[in-house]
C-alpha cells in the first residue's frame, strides 16, 4: 500500500463518528473511500454526503463518498477501516474474514480480550490494530467530533505506512508497539469513566463537581493498572502513568474535575458513555475475563453502574 501521491483504495465498516470522520479526511487527502452503512445512515450519506463539523471550531466538510450496505466478498480495496463498536466486532468477522481482496484490516476497536481470536479469522499479516484519536457523536445526520490532543491515533508499529497515511490526512498518530496492552489499559481507564458518569446520569459537569466520586474513579484504575502489571502487561502511555500513578491523589481529582468541567468532558466521554452502555459493559466483560477474581472493589462499583445502564438502554 502506498500514500502520498498514489491514492489508496479505501473501504470503511461502519460509518458513525469514527468511521465518518476518517473516511473523510483521508478522502480530502485524495484517497477513494467507500463507506459501509446500514439503513436509515446510509440514506443519510447519500442524501446528503457524508458531514465531519468541528464541535469547538464550527468547520464544516461534506464529501459525497460511494455507500453500500454489505461488505460483499468480492470487494476489492487496500485498506479496510474497522470502527464498529465492541459488541459488534464479532459479528463483522465472518464478512471479513471472506472478503479476501482486502489488503488490509486495521481494526480501530475498543476492545480488551486480546487479539488472537482477530489474527485467527483474518489472518496476522494483514490484522493491524489501532485505535481512534477523535470523539464526539452524531447529530442530525453531522458528525460533530474533536480531536483528542492527549491521545492521538493509535497505529500498530508494524504498519508505518499506514501511519503515514494517517498523517498526510491530518492526523496525529502515536505508533505503539503493543497495542493489545494499551487496548486493555485503555479499557480499564474508559470503563472506569463511563462507570462513573452513569452513576450522575451521564453528566460531566455534575461529575466534575463530586470530588469524592472522582476519586473513586482513579481508585478503580489504579486497581484495575495493577492487576494488569501482574500479568505483564505493557506500561500505560507516560502522560497517564503520572497522572494515575505518581501525581498524588488530590491534585489528580483536580485535575480531572477540571477537565470534565471543560467542554472536553461532554465530547471526549459523555457523549459516547450516554449512547453506548452496551459496548461499555462488552469491554467490562473483556477486563473480567482477563483478570478473574482479582479484588477490584473500586472498579466493580463502578462496572455496576455500567451494567445497569446497558440493561436500561433501548
Amino acid at each position: 500500500m502506498c500514500s502520498g501521491t498514489n491514492a489508496v483504495k479505501t473501504v470503511v465498516l461502519g460509518a458513525g463518528v469514527q468511521g465518518t470522520l476518517y473516511g473523510v479526511r483521508l478522502a480530502l487527502a485524495g484517497h477513494a473511500v467507500t463507506l459501509i452503512a446500514r439503513g436509515r445512515r446510509a440514506a443519510e450519506l447519500r442524501k446528503r454526503g457524508a458531514i465531519i463539523e468541528h464541535a469547538f471550531s464550527g468547520e464544516r466538510q461534506v464529501m459525497t463518498l460511494a455507500v453500500t450496505e454489505a461488505l460483499d466478498a468480492h470487494i476489492e480495496a487496500d485498506l479496510c477501516l474497522v470502527t464498529v463498536r465492541r459488541e459488534q466486532l464479532e459479528e463483522v468477522l465472518p464478512a471479513l474474514r471472506s472478503a479476501q481482496g482486502l489488503g488490509r484490516v486495521l481494526i480501530m476497536v475498543n476492545h480488551a480480550c486480546g487479539s488472537a481470536q482477530l489474527f485467527a479469522a483474518l489472518g496476522r499479516e494483514r490484522t493491524v490494530l489501532g485505535f481512534p484519536g477523535a470523539a464526539g457523536g452524531l447529530e442530525n445526520g453531522v458528525d460533530r467530533y474533536v480531536d483528542v490532543r492527549e491521545q492521538p491515533t493509535v497505529i500498530e508499529a508494524t504498519a508505518p505506512d499506514i501511519a503515514r497515511l494517517f498523517r498526510e490526512a491530518g492526523f496525529r498518530v502515536s505508533v505503539v508497539g503493543d497495542v493489545d496492552s494499551w487496548l486493555l489499559r485503555h479499557a480499564v481507564f474508559v470503563t472506569a469513566v463511563c462507570g462513573a458518569l452513569y452513576e450522575v446520569g451521564g453528566d460531566a459537569r455534575r461529575l466534575a463537581a463530586e470530588r469524592a466520586r472522582l476519586r473513586t474513579v482513579i481508585e478503580a484504575i489504579r486497581e484495575g493498572w495493577a492487576a494488569l502489571d501482574r500479568l505483564g502487561t505493557a506500561a500505560p502511555p507516560l502522560a497517564l502513568r503520572a497522572i494515575f500513578r505518581w501525581v498524588p491523589l488530590p491534585l489528580g481529582v483536580r485535575y480531572w474535575a477540571r477537565l470534565f468541567a471543560s467542554p472536553q468532558g461532554e465530547y471526549y466521554f459523555a457523549w459516547h458513555a450516554r449512547r453506548a452502555p452496551g459496548e461499555m459493559a462488552a469491554l467490562a466483560a473483556d477486563i473480567r475475563t482477563v483478570v478473574p477474581g482479582v479484588a477490584m472493589p473500586h472498579w466493580e462499583r463502578l462496572c455496576a453502574a455500567i451494567v445497569a445502564a446497558a440493561a436500561t438502554a433501548p
